[in-house]
């Protein structure tokens, strides 16, 4: 009973693993009733005599190397930080990816940019009082390694301090976080607990109880030592009601240093001073490759009040011209978007998309009224132009018949299009993928595209079918490139896959331009008056 999951598809796909026992625990994927624990308090330490003090860390970010750097306030961990505030309780925020934008580091195709362990030594060092408790994120495997770095240096300077870790991989992963810990440091472990699934209230609750010097040895979603004896309690609530988060304590951060570089989430935006709001989480999809729909299944959307309320708030003290929404799928709820995108008019703001947006939730009088609210680009996740790999290994509903149309339209509305692929998926062909890049091409007039290769990214079904298979190893899974081949999930030869792709977004490029040489100007102006636009962004154009 305590092993069955909601979904048929998942539930006969997944074996005894990680992920499986993660959704078969927590409140919005487990097919039985999840019951709650009552508190098990443990004396961890004496009390604190003074107000608790704890330092919320963004670490540096790792990416292919021939990807944009962009540079965005890290959203997840200021949300985190307004919700200590909101409880009265003492926070700072550092982030070494800002502090540090120009400082890079290479290992083989991928690139880290941040400050140097050594810089972010210094900075810590620096500080007036030591912070009590610190914690940070990992929301990619491929940052893994800068979390046992920041971590690592963290011990050194402040010995005493209690080392908390959240995020994708933490969450679905617990004890592969303490597990790789020992293998680099063996008995002195840098990681004290992770907090699974949504820190807002679980990381609020931890430091409450530490200023009593206690730990709850059944704590919704804590995982750890006691005693040396390793725990792991199953992350079982979901919060509800979104509304009651505070909105994201950007005044923690530089926020000019943001502004200032303008190089935000989709890197070529057409405002000065981008901002980035999430108006609502979760996606009940469940695409094979996706491990964001595992972590965050359930859709929870914020009242257009609560956004409005936040957008002008931004607008005031920060002066944007544009917001991109971050969420995973921002028209999902029909109703709600027309309510949101009549009060957006209101804003005067441009605004895009650069997470994909469900294709099948999209109609031509919604783009309308998008494109009245500001709408400059949109990006639609086609993932696959070939309707059997869409079906049978996508596992994602796109009618891709209404792709045309719906391009027609936002062209009539001077709205940029992007396309997003994956190809490279476990039982697809080389004339599959031609197939599907033939279509794109004579069919689907994009603004522009990018076409990534599959990767078995942890949390996602296709990592575990992967293990499985022996496609992948976990510690090749922390190494992800999204643009190489290097880990071979088909059984199309590498080097033809990175050319057809390499391929592809050249002659794709070359026709978008052809195709409409004033939109492609438009949106890719500020580039080519400066001459960045073939150095910085290559073929991957967003």
């Amino acid at each position: 009973m305590q092993n069955r999951i909601q979904g048929k598809r998942i539930d006969g796909v997944l074996g005894n693993n990680e992920l499986r026992d993660y959704l078969a625990n927590k409140e919005e994927t487990a097919a039985v009733e999840v019951v709650k624990s009552s508190q098990d308090l443990y004396q961890y330490q004496k009390p604190f005599t003074r107000p608790i003090q704890t330092l919320l860390i963004a670490p540096p970010i790792t990416i292919p190397r021939n990807m944009q750097k962009r540079c965005i306030p890290p959203l997840g961990l200021s949300y985190i930080a307004a919700s200590i505030e909101k409880a009265g309780l003492n926070v700072k925020m550092l982030d070494a990816m800002i502090e540090g934008y120009h400082h890079d580091e290479f290992n083989g195709n991928l690139m880290t940019y941040g400050l140097s362990m050594q810089q972010l030594e210094d900075r810590l060092r620096q500080m007036p009082v030591a912070p009590d408790v610190i914690g940070t994120s990992v929301l990619f495997s491929t940052d893994l390694h800068n979390l046992y770095n920041v971590a690592k240096v963290i011990k050194r300077v402040f010995p005493e301090s209690i080392m908390i870790v959240g995020g994708l991989h933490p969450t679905i992963y617990p004890k592969e976080i303490f597990e790789i810990d020992e293998q680099i440091n063996g008995k002195n472990r840098t990681v004290d607990f992770v907090i699974r699934g949504e820190g807002e209230v679980r990381f609020v609750e931890f430091i409450k109880l530490m200023q009593k010097g206690l730990i709850d040895r059944k704590g919704d979603g804590l995982v750890g030592y006691l005693n040396g004896e390793f725990f792991c309690n199953h992350q079982k609530g979901t919060i509800e009601n979104i509304d009651s988060l505070p909105f994201p304590a950007y005044h923690l951060l530089p926020m000019e240093k943001y502004l200032s570089i303008n190089i935000p989430f989709s890197p070529v935006p057409q405002g000065n001073r981008v901002a980035q709001i999430l108006t609502s989480r979760g996606c009940p999809i469940g695409c094979s490759f996706c491990a964001s729909t595992n972590m965050y299944k359930r859709y929870r959307h914020r009242s257009v009040e609560n956004i409005m309320q936040e957008i002008f708030q931004l607008k005031e003290r920060y002066d944007i011209d544009e917001i991109q929404f971050a969420d995973d799928n921002l028209t999902l709820n029909r109703e709600h978007s027309i309510q949101f995108f009549n009060e957006l008019k209101k804003a005067g703001l441009k605004w895009c998309t650069p997470n994909g947006t469900m294709i099948n939730t999209l109609t031509p009088d919604l783009l309308d009224l998008m494109a009245q609210s500001g709408l400059y680009q949109i990006t639609l996740s086609v993932d696959s132009a070939n309707a059997k790999t869409l079906k049978n290994l996508h596992h994602k509903p796109v009618n891709l018949n209404s792709i045309p149309g719906l391009i027609a339209k936002a062209k009539e509305y001077g709205i940029f299009t992007h396309g997003t692929l994956v190809v490279g998926m476990p039982g697809e062909t080389i004339d599959d993928v031609k197939e599907g890049f033939d279509y794109v091409k004579s069919n689907l007039g994009f603004t522009s595209i990018s076409t990534f290769i599959a990767a078995a990214i942890p949390g996602s079904e296709l990592y575990h079918q992967s293990l499985d298979k022996g496609l992948i190893t976990r510690e090749e899974a922390r190494m992800i490139d999204t643009t190489k081949n290097k880990i071979h999930l088909s059984e199309m030869n590498p080097e033809v896959l990175e050319t057809m792709v390499m391929d592809f977004q050249a002659e794709f490029t070359e026709i978008a331009k052809n195709r409409d040489p004033e939109e492609y100007y438009r949106k890719y102006k500020k580039l080519i008056e400066s001459g960045r636009l073939k150095g910085a962004y290559g073929g991957r154009l967003t």
